[in-house]
C-alpha cells in the first residue's frame, strides 16, 4: 500500500502513521519551526525587560506547592474560566484541542530530531481519537465563542478589536485545515487500498478525519495527494505565524496567565502594608513603574472577557470606572506606550528628555507617554475613586488580576504624596484622628451605648470590671455611635449571655479599626489606628476577638497580622452559628417570615462565609428567598472602600449603588432585609425608603442578630 511516496502500514501491519508522508522535503519544517521558537523567545524576554521597571517589591516566593497546584489547577483545569459555563467550557475545548494537537507535533518532532519512536498500535488509535475529537471541540468552541462576541454582542464584549476576530479565524482556519488534511490522507488511502477491511481502525483513530475523508471520497487520488501537500504547508504556515505572534497579541495571556497562577496572592484579602511609612520617600504608586512586577504582569495577563465589567457596581451603576477598559486596559496601554522610553532610560541613566522624545511626523502627534500623568490623564481620580473595594472584579476574574491594590495604591499616591481627596475624605480622616472614629462623636463616649441599651450589666468592661473571659468583643465604631446599630450590638451582646459566652469590651481603649482609612488612602492614619487597638488587646492578653462589622472583621482577621497582630478573629455570626450547633442557643418561637439577605462583600467576597448567616436565619424560622444576585455574585451596597463616607452623585439613566441593591432585595416582594453590615443595613434601609416611599408597609430591615434575637423572646 504507498500513500504518495511513502509506505503506510495497514491493519494487517501495526496501526500507525508516517508523519510527513505524501509531502516532499517535509523535513523542513523542523528547521523552520526555530523561527516562531525565537519569535517567542524574543517577545518573552521583551515582555519580562517591561515587567522588571517595575519599583514596587512584591514577593511571591513563598508556598511552592500551593503555587505549583494553583498552576496545574488554573491553568489545565481552567476552574475560573469555567464558573461562567458556557463560554468557559467553549474555552476549554480550545485549550485542550490545541494543547493536544501541540503535543501531538511535539511528538512528531522528537521523532525527526532525537529518533523518537513513533507511535504504534493501540498507542496510536487512542493518541489519534484523543487529538481528533479535542481538535473537533475546539472547532465548535471557537465557532461559539464567536457567535457570543460577533451575534449575542455581551455589554462586557463592548471593546472588540479587529485583532480579535482575526484570532479566531486564524485559530479555526488551523483546526479546519488540519481535518483537511487529515480527510485528504485518509481518501486517498482508502483508494489506494484493495481491501476496505485494512483501514477500519481509521474509522476509531481519527472519526472526525474520516468524515472529512467521506466528504471528499468523490475526489481522484492525484487532486486528493494535491490538496494533502498545498493545505498541509498552508496549515504548518498558519500554525507556525500564529506560535511567533503569541507574544505580541492577545494571545499572550496564555504565559502571561500560567504566570499569574504561579506568583497570585495566596494570602487572605488584605492591602498590601506600607512598612517603615516614617522613612518612606513616595507614597503609593504616582507612576506606572511605581507598581510592582506583579501589577505589570497582571496588566498582561488580561484577555479582556469583561467578567470584572459585567459585576462591577460602579461600572453597573454608570460611573467612569470600568475595571477592564478604564483602568486595567488603559494602563496597560500607557504602560506599553511607555515601556520603550523606560527601557532606554534604564540603559542610558544619561539620556535626557529630548534623547527619549518621539522624533517622527506621526509619533509626534501622539502625546509622549512620559509626560502622561497616571493619574489624572491614564486612570483618572474619578475612576480610583469610585471603586467600592467589593472584589467582584476579583473574584470573577479568571486570571486572578488584583484590582484592588493597584487602586489603594494609586489613592495612597493621591492622599499622602498629592495632598488631593475628597473633601468628605478628608473630613473622615479629621474624625478618625480627633475621636478614633469617622463619624466624629466624642471618643469619651464610646461604651455609652451599654447604658442606652440596658446592657451594661452583661458586659466585662474593661480594665473596670477586670475577670476573665475567653472572647474580646470589638463591637466597632457603627455599635458604639450609629444610634439604629446600637440595636445590633444589644441583641449581639444579649445573645451571647444567654449562651453563656465570657467576652469582655475594651470601651475607651478601643479604637476604630482603621479599615475606612486604609481603603481611601491613608496608611499612616490606619497603622496610626492600628497600633493603638494592638497596644490594648496585648495589654489585656487578648488571644480571641468576635467582631460586629464586617470591614471591622476583615482588617483585625486578615491585615493586622502584618503588623504583628495574629489573633482568633472571627465575625459574630461564625460565633452564633457554632453556639446554635452546639445546643447553647434554641429558639423558642419560629418567626415565619418571608425573608431576602444580603451578602455583604468584606464577609462574603473577602472572607467567603455564606453560609453562616443563612443557617442562623433559617434556625429563627425565617424563609430565605435566595436572589439572582446573592453569594459570590452578590451586588454591593455602595458603602465599601470608604465610600460609606463619601457622597456617590447618580447618573443620568442609573439609579445609586444602594438603590439599585435595594431594588434586587425588594424583587421578591419579602417581608424583611436582613444584612450583616453597619454600613450595609445604612444603605439597604435608605434604599427601602426610596424604593417604597408611596407604601405604607415597607419592607423591614434587620440584622441577622436582631433576627435571631426576635426568634428567642
Amino acid at each position: 500500500m504507498i500513500f504518495g511516496s511513502h509506505p503506510i502500514r495497514g491493519f494487517y501491519d501495526i496501526p500507525m502513521r508516517e508523519v510527513g508522508a505524501n509531502v516532499p522535503y517535509e523535513w523542513l519544517i523542523y528547521i523552520f519551526m526555530f523561527i516562531p521558537i525565537g519569535f517567542v523567545l524574543y517577545g518573552m524576554w521583551k515582555r519580562i525587560q517591561i515587567w522588571m521597571l517595575a519599583k514596587g517589591e512584591i514577593h511571591r516566593n513563598d508556598r511552592i506547592w500551593d503555587r505549583v497546584v494553583s498552576f496545574l489547577v488554573n491553568t489545565f483545569g481552567q476552574t475560573r474560566v469555567i464558573r461562567k459555563p458556557l463560554p468557559g467550557w467553549m474555552h476549554f475545548f480550545v485549550f485542550w484541542g490545541f494543547l493536544f494537537l501541540a503535543m501531538a507535533a511535539g511528538i512528531d518532532a522528537a521523532h525527526h530530531w532525537i529518533h523518537w519512536p513513533p507511535l504504534e498500535g493501540a498507542i496510536y488509535i487512542g493518541m489519534s481519537w484523543i487529538v481528533d475529537v479535542t481538535g473537533f471541540l475546539a472547532m465548535i468552541g471557537i465557532m461559539v465563542l464567536a457567535y457570543i462576541r460577533y451575534v449575542q454582542k455581551p455589554d462586557r464584549l463592548n471593546d472588540n478589536k479587529a485583532s480579535d476576530g482575526w484570532i479566531l479565524l486564524v485559530l479555526f482556519g488551523i483546526l479546519f485545515t488540519g481535518f483537511v488534511i487529515e480527510g485528504a490522507r485518509i481518501a486517498a488511502q482508502i483508494q489506494q487500498t484493495p481491501f476496505m477491511e485494512q483501514v477500519p481502525y481509521e474509522k476509531i483513530a481519527s472519526p472526525f478525519g474520516w468524515m472529512f475523508a467521506s466528504i471528499m471520497g468523490g475526489m481522484s487520488v492525484s487532486t486528493l495527494l494535491m490538496w494533502h501537500r498545498v493545505m498541509w504547508w498552508i496549515h504548518m504556515a498558519m500554525a507556525f505565524t500564529t506560535l511567533a505572534l503569541i507574544p505580541f497579541t492577545k494571545l499572550w495571556h496564555i504565559i502571561a496567565g500560567a504566570f499569574n497562577y504561579v506568583f497570585r496572592d495566596l494570602e487572605p484579602s488584605a492591602n498590601r502594608m506600607v512598612y517603615n511609612i516614617e522613612e518612606a520617600e513616595t507614597f503609593g504608586a504616582e507612576n506606572i513603574e511605581d507598581f510592582g512586577w506583579k501589577d505589570l504582569l497582571d496588566l498582561d495577563a488580561c484577555i479582556r472577557c469583561g467578567r470584572c465589567q459585567e459585576n462591577c457596581p460602579a461600572y453597573n451603576t454608570g460611573k467612569p470606572l470600568n475595571p477592564k477598559i478604564t483602568l486595567i486596559q488603559h494602563m496597560k496601554e500607557h504602560l506599553d506606550a511607555k515601556a520603550p522610553y523606560l527601557v532606554v532610560r534604564n540603559q542610558n541613566e544619561d539620556a535626557n528628555h529630548e534623547e527619549m522624545a518621539m522624533t517622527d511626523e506621526a509619533a509626534a502627534e501622539v502625546a509622549n507617554p512620559m509626560e502622561q500623568s497616571l493619574l489624572y490623564d491614564v486612570v483618572t481620580t474619578d475612576v480610583i475613586w469610585d471603586c467600592t473595594n467589593c472584589r467582584a472584579c476579583m473574584e470573577h476574574c479568571p486570571m486572578f488580576i488584583e484590582h484592588i491594590p493597584k487602586i489603594t495604591e494609586m489613592r495612597r499616591n493621591l492622599v499622602m504624596w498629592q495632598g488631593d481627596m475628597l473633601g468628605e475624605a478628608q473630613s473622615a480622616f479629621t474624625n478618625m484622628e480627633r475621636n478614633y472614629n469617622p463619624w466624629g462623636v466624642g471618643w469619651a463616649g464610646r461604651a455609652g451605648w451599654l447604658e442606652e441599651r440596658n446592657v451594661r450589666d452583661l458586659v466585662n468592661l474593661l480594665p473596670e470590671d477586670g475577670g476573665e473571659f475567653e472572647y474580646l468583643l470589638y463591637a466597632g465604631c457603627a455599635v458604639s455611635f450609629d444610634d439604629r446599630y446600637k440595636r445590633v450590638g444589644e441583641a449581639l451582646v444579649r445573645l451571647l449571655d444567654k449562651a453563656g459566652v465570657k467576652f469582655g469590651y475594651l470601651g475607651t481603649e478601643e479604637y476604630c479599626c482603621g479599615d475606612s482609612a486604609r481603603r481611601l488612602g491613608n496608611e499612616y492614619l490606619y497603622q496610626t489606628l492600628a497600633t493603638s487597638n494592638l497596644e490594648s488587646f496585648n495589654n489585656y492578653g487578648v488571644k480571641k476577638i468576635i467582631v460586629v462589622c464586617p470591614h471591622g472583621y476583615n482588617t483585625l482577621k486578615n491585615e493586622y497580622p502584618q503588623m504583628g497582630g495574629n489573633y482568633e478573629v472571627y465575625h459574630y455570626t461564625e460565633i452564633l452559628a457554632k453556639l446554635i450547633a452546639e445546643g447553647k442557643l434554641k429558639p423558642t418561637k419560629s418567626l415565619g417570615t418571608k425573608m431576602t439577605y444580603h451578602d455583604s462583600c468584606f464577609l462574603g467576597r473577602h472572607n467567603n462565609i455564606y453560609d453562616e448567616p443563612r443557617k442562623i436565619l433559617q434556625t429563627a424560622g425565617g424563609s430565605v428567598i435566595e436572589i439572582e444576585k446573592a453569594r459570590n455574585f452578590g451586588f454591593c451596597c455602595g458603602a465599601g472602600g470608604g465610600r460609606m463616607w463619601l457622597e456617590e452623585h447618580a447618573v443620568e439613566g442609573y439609579k445609586r449603588i444602594n438603590d439599585t441593591r435595594t431594588e434586587q432585595l425588594l424583587e421578591p416582594d419579602p417581608e424583611m432585609i436582613v444584612t450583616n453590615c453597619p454600613f450595609c443595613l445604612t444603605m439597604v434601609a435608605d434604599g427601602v425608603k426610596e424604593a417604597q416611599a408611596d407604601r405604607e408597609e415597607q419592607a423591614k430591615v434587620f440584622d441577622v442578630a436582631e433576627v435571631l434575637w426576635q426568634a428567642m423572646n
